[in-house]
């Protein structure tokens, strides 16, 4: 028969070039392998950037008008901007920016700092900064830094001073040894510092002193900061030499800083210290961290966007060394001796990355390997199977070099796309092999079969495979989060499936080209016709054919083992390594032959001649390696025999150059190819053996099942095919009623091991007494440790103002981060921490708190109640309303307003006409009570590495009571001393704790988590509540944002991306068949998927999600193929002149066993990731489940709906 030349000469004439072309592919993916990053997540750039800008000293409302406003009017006009908005709390303002998805953050960027350029900020604001939000900066690795137990410095005996001068001592510790220790590490892009004291250099001056001497405090200022100074004085050159001139006047100390003089009067100087004490001091201390119970300094570790989080993890570790010295001390190692201070690493994020990674791996490799297991059922045949099985392997291998073209790292995405595909792998190699046996048993030789029935099944294959990849495509249209975190899936699965396609079509073809040509006898005539094309597979011609290489090469490697032995001192690692060579061949080579195990024998017995004092040892292994087939001598123990001696001599010549070869591979290599050896004839032999005693019955069983029940049960559908359809229309309708019930939820949440308690008191609340009301539940915790199952705790009370992520965050405020402990099932545990906290948080009045966890996905809260309005005690009134009776509902929890109460203010009032009468401005007296009372930075002074702020400001007890703010003198250097309370009036009143805006108006926000069971059920519970029990006037509305409006987004956009994805199905399909109508019965596969994917999320408890939808676009371009095959050889029998009625009837029987092979391959590969076990289950299994179910209803309903309405139409015509 002819065939095309060029397909012969890559599948049959060139079998060494094609195997060398998918080897090189092979060894480019596995070098692809190590070099793709490791990463928890894909590479997400969220489109959001945010504006900070610090006005120390201002209230919310000064913070709106002055900083907020001019920022959002100047930056609303960016391209591409979606929305802005804005909070507005006391001294730091955030202008935040959201982008449409996909837009270029680069310009957005560069576009913002231009327009920052030109706003106009107030006297007094720090310069703005622009934040990149990205979760992938999240931090790495969290350290703490304490004295550990015999210094715990939370202890209420610890004196005051001690206290502070080893929290000043940790921070010091931390910024000068650890921060500087790893912020060069490679991929460290930073290393913050929490908690400790910050060092200060304190003048306090005296408010009587400074107003007899008639001066300023800005006068002061600006003094110390004239008399500190370095400067360069250019250059001189006198002779030959040149000098460089320089003025060096930098303080040294605080006795320099006390003698400055500040003014002289009636000829007197008036130095600092006649009116100021100056102190080593810490800045006011707005935040306090601890470390199961220990007060310490956290130290995050931040990594750059693009490094690998495993790597970078693991060079850490290797800075910081052991804490207990030694060889392998680091950092904290030194930091121990030295210092007496435990560094200790108390969060590692990477350990739950590489528990995800492992996880999908495990999955994979189970997954495959059930693939495997039902081939062979199916088959009964090792050495088909193993030819199909070939498909994985190379597959999966080849899909890494792809990935590391397209920069797609590895993930729980990536990596579940594999997995996913796993049980995909083989179904084109099934069709390929399928095809060229039924060409032999035509009667073509093995190569004619080879290349014939690749090319009659190449179009249909590379049409099911399209349908399988094109559902992929229409993901570029999925707007929001959905598009980004599902697109390394997407694109994994797309080429592996290519990958396996390529295999299908090249490579089985030419493995199927090397089978001998004789025919088995005495397999069973209704076996399958894979298995009637070659001979069954032996243990005797598996070594002798196959392995009989490996052999030859362990042999080998056996003598040059026992050479290095010999010339280098047996130890017992040696031994070990003989010995498990020894048992490694021994069985395999015995079973070829006699004479292979003679000559197996030869290079073993050449071991036993080593020294007398090394075999004769107690810890020797010389007597097992005896007992293992050497006979020893009956009086010695030892072989006698000369000859060993004298072809030991010989090995004196070749020592150094096996010396060095062995240094150049290693041993691993040994244990590699002895280790496969040994698994594979192990393996091989004994499932060839369950292939003989399976082989018998199953053909009769099955092939009675096919032609007696199946054809039966489908002839009754034929007769009555417009019942099945109704059956089939009210089975989908049920189905519809059912999925009603399904809730939803954006992303399933992803559990980590860990969560925090965030407890916020009454604004206003001093740290101190934050401390001191929370310390009782911090020590309960402690106390229940072991039995709430908690590793470490982390308590942080206050705020850290760099790093404020929530506007209600002040002194007032404490976090509680808890990691638990590596748990059976960590959602119990965290179950039973989070209820111990709450019961322990409802006997403190007025505390509000709520449960965060790690967010992988989405930076919002489930359920966010946006009220907007333009009168904050209107939008106060209803946000406190809604929040009480939103708490009523058990579908939520940790309700928590945005607009809360302020903390209490000195609300300053200046009389204008008093000010013009006295000459003063509004500005300046308000500078002047501004540097009074908050004090003002003056210089540094360099101390150990260090500069250390000079800070300017009245002495404590000059500015305790709301009565010495109004003696303040407004009017320094006049005769007569002015007070604050005679040009202004002073009262206390009450602000709000924040004021946000979105597009600039007015709103209030209502931020709840989930307490039921989804995302949709609570969201309908707070529009009911809104709608029914709230009055809402003209003036103010509200709209329900947050996760549900991304999931209302993402939702649209995977409905039209579902819709493109079964058109791009109808378009190959009709291609394929020619046929406008065929591909619409097909079709029907979808919706009966469907039924088994409600039913299965239904009894799994899941949700509808993102997942979920993406698993029902997978399952369009799957389940069409089993329907392909049917109608496709349908209309082959047709086309033959075959009855319509019994060509339905023939191709059913015929293709029954290929579809449950390739269904079942497809669900046993998944049935890993359906389980929910592991890191990072939560994201997998709610696709798997939709899968599987799909598949497994599809398939069923597919094999009597798909032939009943294709004889139902094709009778009509």
């Amino acid at each position: 028969m002819n065939t095309p030349d060029g397909q012969r000469y890559f599948t049959t004439d060139r079998p060494v070039a094609v195997l060398m072309v998918f080897v090189a592919l092979v060894v480019f993916g596995y070098f692809s392998l190590g070099q793709l990053p490791v990463t928890l997540m894909p590479d997400m750039s969220y489109p959001t950037l945010t504006v900070r800008t610090e006005y120390p000293g201002a209230a919310p409302e000064e913070v709106e008008n002055d900083i907020s406003r001019g920022i959002e009017e100047q930056l609303g006009v960016i391209s591409g901007l979606s929305e802005i908005s804005s909070i507005s709390r006391a001294g730091i303002s955030d202008v935040i920016l959201e982008f449409s998805w996909g837009s270029s953050m680069s310009d957005a960027i560069q576009n913002t700092l231009e327009k920052l350029d030109t706003v106009r900020l107030p006297r007094g604001a720090e310069k703005p900064l622009l934040l990149h939000y990205d979760p992938s900066l999240d931090p790495v690795m969290e350290l703490s830094l304490s004295f550990g137990e015999a210094s715990d410095v939370s202890s209420s005996e610890v004196d005051p001073s001690t206290r502070e001068s080893d929290a000043r001592r940790l921070r010091r510790l931390a910024e000068l040894q650890v921060k500087r220790s790893l912020e060069p590490v490679k991929g460290v892009a930073a290393v913050r510092v929490r908690g400790g004291l910050e060092e200060e250099i304190h003048v306090l001056v005296d408010a009587t002193e400074l107003q007899r001497s008639n001066l300023s405090m800005n006068q002061v200022v600006s003094r110390l900061s004239a008399e500190n100074i370095n400067a360069a004085g250019g250059r001189i050159r006198e002779g030959e030499a040149e000098y460089m001139v320089r003025t060096i006047n930098e303080y040294q100390n605080l006795d320099e800083i006390a003698n400055t003089v500040i003014s002289r009067r009636d000829g007197k100087e008036i130095r600092l210290k006649d009116m100021a004490r100056v102190t080593y001091g810490q800045k006011d201390q707005e935040m306090l961290t601890r470390t199961d119970g220990l007060e310490s300094v956290q130290i995050d570790i931040f990594k750059e966007a693009d490094s690998n989080m495993v790597q970078v993890a693991r060079r850490v570790k290797q800075a910081l060394g052991s804490a207990e010295g030694g060889e392998n001390a680091g950092l904290a190692g030194r930091l121990w001796k030295n210092e007496q201070v435990l560094l200790k690493m108390v969060a590692d994020r990477s350990l739950f990355i590489q528990g995800s990674i492992q996880e999908v791996k495990s999955t994979a490799i189970v997954g495959g390997a059930l693939a495997i297991l039902v081939l062979f059922l199916f088959l009964r045949d090792l050495r088909t199977t193993l030819i199909i099985a070939l498909s994985i392997p190379i597959s999966v291998a080849v899909t890494f070099a792809p990935l590391n073209v397209f920069e797609v790292s590895l993930n729980i995405m990536s990596l579940g796309g594999l997995a996913m595909g796993i049980g995909m792998l083989v179904d084109s190699s099934i069709v390929v092999l399928e095809s060229i046996y039924r060409c032999r048993q035509e009667g073509d030789d093995v190569r004619m079969a080879a290349v014939r029935g690749t090319r009659e099944v190449r179009g249909a294959v590379i049409a099911s495979t399209l349908t399988s990849i094109c559902v992929f495509f229409p993901m570029v249209f999925v707007e929001g989060m959905a598009g980004q975190v599902f697109g390394d899936l997407g694109l994994t699965v797309v080429t592996s499936l290519l990958v396996s396609l390529l295999v299908a079509v090249l490579f089985i073809p030419m493995l199927a080209s090397r089978h001998r040509t004789q025919q088995t006898q005495g397999i069973d005539a209704g076996c399958h016709p894979l298995l009637r094309s070659g001979p069954s597979l032996n243990p005797r011609s598996l070594m002798m054919h196959w392995l009989l290489p490996i052999l030859l090469l362990l042999l080998a490697m056996e003598a040059v083992v026992i050479a290095w032995g010999v010339w280098h001192g047996w130890d017992t690692e040696s031994e070990l390594l003989m010995a498990s060579i020894w048992e490694t061949i021994r069985l395999p080579c015995l079973r070829v032959g006699f004479v292979w195990g003679v000559i197996s024998l030869i290079p073993m017995g050449m071991g036993m001649v080593h020294t007398r004092a090394s075999f004769s040892s107690e810890d020797s292994l010389g007597p097992e390696l005896l007992w293992q087939g050497w006979p020893p001598s009956p009086a010695t123990g030892r072989h006698p025999w000369f000859l060993l001696r004298v072809l030991t001599v010989l090995y004196q010549w070749p020592r150094m150059a096996v010396s060095m070869l062995l240094q150049l591979i290693g041993f691993n290599l040994v244990f590699a190819i002895q280790g496969g050896a040994l698994f594979f004839s192990h393996v091989t032999s004994r499932m060839a053996a369950i292939g003989r005693l399976y082989r018998p019955s199953t053909p009769r069983w099955f092939s009675g099942f096919n032609a007696h029940a199946y054809r039966a049960l489908l002839s009754r559908c034929l007769r009555y095919p417009k019942t099945v359809f109704a059956l089939a229309l009210c089975c989908m309708g049920m189905t519809w009623v059912l999925a009603q019930q399904l809730e939803s939820e954006l992303l399933p949440e992803v559990r980590q091991n860990e969560f925090t308690m965030e407890v916020a008191l009454p604004v206003g609340t001093p740290l101190e007494e934050t401390v001191g009301l929370l310390q009782a539940i911090e020590r309960s915790l402690l106390e229940q440790k072991e039995a709430l199952e908690i590793e470490t705790l982390l308590v942080m009370y206050g705020f850290d103002t760099a790093n404020m992520k929530s506007a209600d965050e002040g002194e007032h405020s404490a976090k509680f981060k808890v990691l638990l402990q590596p748990v059976e099932d960590p959602q119990v545990a965290e179950t039973r921490a989070i209820g111990t906290m709450r019961r322990l948080l409802e006997q403190i009045p007025d505390a509000d708190y709520r449960v965060t966890r790690p967010v992988l996905f989405s930076s919002k809260k489930p359920v966010v109640v946006q009220i907007n309005g333009e009168e904050l005690h209107e939008l106060k009134r209803l946000s406190d309303q809604s929040v009480t009776l939103l708490r009523e509902s058990d579908q939520l929890s940790d309700v928590e307003p945005t607009l809360k109460r302020g903390a209490p203010e000195l609300q300053i009032s200046y009389d204008r006409l008093q000010m013009i009468r006295h000459g003063l401005t509004i500005g300046s007296v308000a500078n002047q009570v501004r540097d009074l009372v908050r004090g003002a930075e003056a210089t540094r002074l360099n101390r150990k590495d260090k500069r250390v702020p000079i800070v300017v400001r009245l002495a404590t007890e000059d500015r305790e009571t709301l009565e010495d703010v109004g003696h303040l003198i407004v009017n320094p250097g006049s005769s007569n001393a002015l007070p604050l309370n005679a040009v202004a009036s002073l009262s206390v009143g009450e602000g709000p704790s924040e004021i946000r805006r979105i597009d600039g108006n007015r709103v209030a926000l209502v931020q709840a988590n989930i307490g039921g069971r989804s995302l949709g059920a609570a969201v309908n519970e707070v529009d009911r509540i809104l709608k029914d029990r709230i009055e809402w006037p003209d003036s103010l509305s509200y709209l329900i944002t947050g996760q549900n409006q991304e999931w209302q987004r993402s939702r649209s956009s995977l409905y039209l991306a579902l819709g493109l994805s079964v058109f791009l199905v109808y378009v190959i399909m009709a291609s394929q068949f020619e046929s406008l109508w065929q591909p619409f019965i097909i079709m029907v596969t979808i919706p009966l998927a469907f039924v088994g994917s409600v039913l299965g999320l239904h009894w799994m408890g899941l949700n509808v999600s993102v997942v979920v939808f993406l698993g029902l676009i997978m399952l369009a371009g799957i389940v069409v193929n089993n329907a392909i095959v049917l109608v496709d050889y349908t209309n082959t029998l047709r086309g033959r002149g075959v009855d319509l009625k019994e060509a339905v009837l023939e191709a059913c029987r015929v293709r029954l066993r290929p579809i449950l092979m390739t269904t079942a391959t497809t669900v046993l590969g998944l049935f890993p990731l359906a389980l929910g076990l592991g890191d990072g289950a939560e994201i997998r299994a709610p696709m798997a489940v939709t899968v599987i179910g799909g598949l497994l209803s599809s398939t069923l309903l597919t094999l009597l709906t798909i032939p009943t309405l294709y004889y139902l139409l094709a009778r009509l015509g």
